[in-house]
This record gives C-alpha cells, structure tokens and sequence, in this order.
C-alpha cells in the first residue's frame, strides 16, 4: 500500500513544488525576453562602452587597473570582468544578452535562498520559496529586468554576498577557498561590496556561536575558526585597499538627517508601490518593526537553529539601504526602482524569518495561507505597473537616438566603440 509520505516524495509531485516555486522567475524572463533590447541605456553609454574602449586602446599592463579604475564613486571589478569576458568571447557587445546575464545572477540569488530555505523550513519550504520568488522577481523592480549595467551592477554584489556565504556554510577545507575568493571579489564590486564583506564575516562568527552551543568538548573545529579568521583577513586587509587612489567624487547637497530617515522609511515600504509618500514612510516603519521584533524573539535560540544567514542578509540588506538613503536620497521624492531589490530582499526574508519563528506552532499553516494571499496581490499590483514601464523605456530606446543626458557625448562614445568593433548602435536602432 502506498503511504501518503510515498506520494509526496514521488518524483511527480516534486517537480510540480518546484514548478510553483520558480514559477514567477520564469514569469519574470518571459517578460524580460519581450522587452529586452540591444541598445543601450543612460549608464550603458559609460560603464560598458566607453570603458571597453579605453580597455582595447589601453596597454595589456594597464589591463589590471582599469579593471580596478572608478565609475564615478564605485569600483565595479565584477561587472567589468563580466564585459570583458563576453567581449573576448564573442567579439563585440549585445546589450539584449548583458540584460539576461544580469538577471540570472538573480536567478542564482534566488537558488542560494532557496538552499537556505529548505534547510531551516523543511516542512514548509514550497510556501517560503514561491513568497521568496514572488519578492525577488517582482516587477516593481523593473529597472533591474530592462537595463544592462543595473542588473549586472546591483544583482553582482549580492550574488557575491550570498555565494560567499553559501560556500562558507558548506563543510570542508576546500569550499573556503572559493569563498575567500568571491568575498575579495565582493569587496571591489561596488560601494556596499565592503559593507557585504563585514556580514560574511559576521555570519562566520555567528557559525562558530551556533557549533559551541552544542556543548560538546571540542565544539568549534579548526575549519569553523579557519572561515572567521580568513574572511576576518580578507575584510581588514582589502576594505581599505579601495580607497587605495580613490578619487573623491562630489555629491549633490545631501538632505538633512531626519528627511534622509523618512526617505530610508519609505525606501524600506517600497515593496509595493505607493504613489503617497506617508504611506509609504508608514509601510517601511511597520516593515522595520515587524523584522526588529522576529529576529529579536527568542535571539539566543535563532542563532544556535537556522537564523544565522537570515541575520547576516538582513544586516546586509538594511546597512546598503541606509547608504543609498545617504548618497541618493537628494531628490526626495524619487527612489529609482534599479534599488527596489533591497526592500523586495527585506520583505522576503522577514517573511522567511517568520515562518522560521513559526514553524511546527499551529499558528503557522494560518500564516502561510495569509502571506501567501498578500504577497500574490502585491505581486499583481506591481506587476502591472512594472510591466507598462518595460514598455515604455523599450519605446524610447528604440524612438530615440541616444537615451542619454549628454546626446553629444553619447554619440562619441558609440562611433569610438563601432570603429574598435565593440558595438554599432545603427545596426541595432
């Protein structure tokens, strides 16, 4: 006779869990695969082809440094590795494919949470990972799902993070070796790549808190003290070293602290999008609180359990936010949705921090069903709004001639970059 535990372990009602699960990540490539084109965009211009041909007219000695140069206050190592290499490899740029590129690192985000999902909510994984999905894949962020330097930029650093973390995570000597190497990555990756550097570490310590809890003799093993020395290293040795030659790049009058609060409050509701700033300031602090309050639960008993990486993500995720509130908030009443991934991160893991709090309580199953219900609403509502933007900026990429403040220069950097067959941008309009 067949067991109900049989069925549920058939290979056919395993691959539907994942259907459900990965079903608005293939939502979000079908959307992307309409509105993806080869022309590029505002940053597009500077980040991608002007820095590639000044790497092909560069001496190969000067190769290193360029990769290491500024784009305005960034270092972008990751992003201009990733443009080198698909040069080298196809001979020239397509801007269509960069944008899938971009948003498969957020497709690998997305399968490293849910590693850590399964792991810490076993029995209800499936619910956690399509709310996680429903988060990371929303339209909202559109910015990210249409433009190349954006997805390759933003999505980069926190696939470095994540990996970081995962391979930290994973038992035995050599998975350190990996995870050193994309923390140093990291690092040089943008300007919250150090911040990102300082939770892997964190995460290190919180490992070793979790293994001596156990109690036993010899609770914390080599390896474990080996990770938080060497990410320890790696954050003390190469934080500073990018500001090595780092050219001060002035910024807009900044706003005053408390007007750069309400603008992270709002920053931090933005998951669903409210064309009434109060609202929204009101969402990001009940958003904030709700987090505050579920992590602090029990604080002792969630870091010897599962909370570790939830932790580390969270400190991540709210410390980037606060620099974006600082260095980006001079208009105020704008948030650019290419940040968007930041507070659709905070809402999927304070749903995930939930369910963990609530797993195997009888308060969990009515949870479940309410996030669920909520999510796949906020899900629709953006989606539509998200969906009329992909339209509208594919429209004037292809109606206008260089969608770029500075018509002129854009103009130069395209014949430069056609001439060292980079990318021709009259064979693509």
């Amino acid at each position: 006779m067949t067991t109900c535990s049989t069925k549920i372990s058939h290979p056919f009602f395993i691959a539907v869990k994942y259907l459900i699960v990965f079903l608005p990540a293939f939502v979000s490539f079908v959307i992307i695969n309409k509105y993806a084109v080869n022309i590029p965009s505002q940053d597009d211009y500077d980040a991608v082809l002007k820095f590639l041909s000044l790497w092909k007219n560069a001496p190969a000695a000067d190769h290193l440094s360029l990769l290491f140069s500024q784009q305005n206050e960034h270092r972008l190592l990751s992003s201009r590795i990733i443009y080198v290499l698909y040069d080298a490899l196809t001979g020239g740029i397509n801007f269509r494919n960069l944008i899938f590129i971009g948003n498969l690192q957020l497709l690998l985000i997305f399968l490293i949470f849910l590693v850590f999902i399964q792991k810490a909510l076993p029995r209800y994984w499936v619910t956690a990972g399509m709310v996680a999905g429903l988060c990371m894949f929303d339209l909202n962020n559109w910015e990210n799902a249409d433009f190349a330097m954006a997805s390759i930029q933003n999505y980069g650093v926190i696939l470095l993070f994540v990996a970081s973390l995962f391979f930290y995570s994973l038992k035995g000597w050599w998975y350190w070796l990996p995870a050193a190497f994309l923390q140093i990555i990291c690092t040089f990756s943008s300007g919250n790549g150090i911040i990102a550097s300082a939770f892997v570490v964190l995460f290190n310590i919180l490992n070793i808190y979790r293994i001596n809890y156990t109690g036993s003799k010899y609770p914390a093993t080599s390896m474990a003290r080996l990770k938080v020395i060497a990410a320890t290293l790696i954050f003390l040795i190469f934080s500073p070293l990018y500001f090595y030659k780092y050219i001060h790049i002035p910024h807009p009058k900044l706003l005053a602290p408390i007007e750069m609060l309400a603008w992270f409050f709002k920053f931090a509701g933005h998951h669903i999008y409210y064309g009434n700033n109060t609202l929204a300031v009101i969402a990001g602090i009940l958003a904030l609180s709700a987090l505050a309050v579920i992590l602090l639960y029990k604080f002792k008993a969630g870091l010897q359990g599962s909370m570790a990486p939830v932790i580390s993500c969270a400190g991540f995720i709210l410390c980037s936010m606060a620099v974006t509130a600082v260095f980006r908030s001079c208009n105020a009443d704008f948030i650019s949705s290419r940040y968007l991934i930041y507070p659709h991160l905070l809402m999927a893991l304070l749903i995930v921090s939930l369910l963990i709090k609530l797993n195997n309580r009888r308060t969990a199953m009515p949870a479940v069903f309410l996030i669920t219900i909520i999510m796949l609403a906020s899900y629709n509502m953006n989606f539509r709004g998200g969906k009329k933007n992909m339209e509208i900026l594919k429209t004037t990429l292809t109606t206008t001639d260089y969608y770029y403040p500075d018509k002129a220069t854009a103009k130069n950097i395209s014949d430069q970059s056609c001439r060292l067959k980079i990318y021709c941008i009259e064979e693509n309009r």
